[in-house]
């Protein structure tokens, strides 16, 4: 959703505004019309959004003006009734490093596993890297 040129909002924000709220305006504008184009694949209109997230119709006009702040909450409520993702986040990659001592006096077994970008063995020890 594109607001018109000299607009209200656009000219607030150029008075007004900082790098971090006309980011956040645009992230607004595109979740909304993500909504939007979501409910218009499944061919449902705004009031249907309302009825299956059990709030006012108006509110729901609201968030779809692109000027609603999302919630995080909200947005997962929104894309659990409609089905699908609204934003996409990569699952963060979890390495796992073991060291096993399998006894004092014997000597210690690795295990090996992917080299790391925090972590760097040295002299046996690991270190965490700066």
């Amino acid at each position: 959703m594109k607001f018109p040129k000299n607009n209200s909002i656009d000219t607030w924000l150029d008075e007004n505004g900082s790098p971090e709220i006309a980011k956040l305006v645009e992230k607004n504008l595109a979740i909304a019309d993500k909504i939007q184009e979501l409910l218009k694949d499944r061919g449902l209109k705004p009031a249907d959004l309302a009825r299956m997230l059990e709030k006012k119709p108006s509110e729901i006009s609201k968030w779809l003006t692109g000027t609603h702040t999302f919630t995080t909450k909200t947005i997962t409520k929104i894309e659990t009734v409609l089905g699908e993702d609204i934003i996409h986040i990569e699952a963060q990659k979890e390495y796992v490093y073991l060291k096993v001592h399998v006894n004092q006096e014997e000597e210690l077994e690795d295990t090996l596993f992917e080299n790391s970008e925090v972590f760097a063995t040295e002299s046996g020890l690991d270190k965490k890297v700066s």
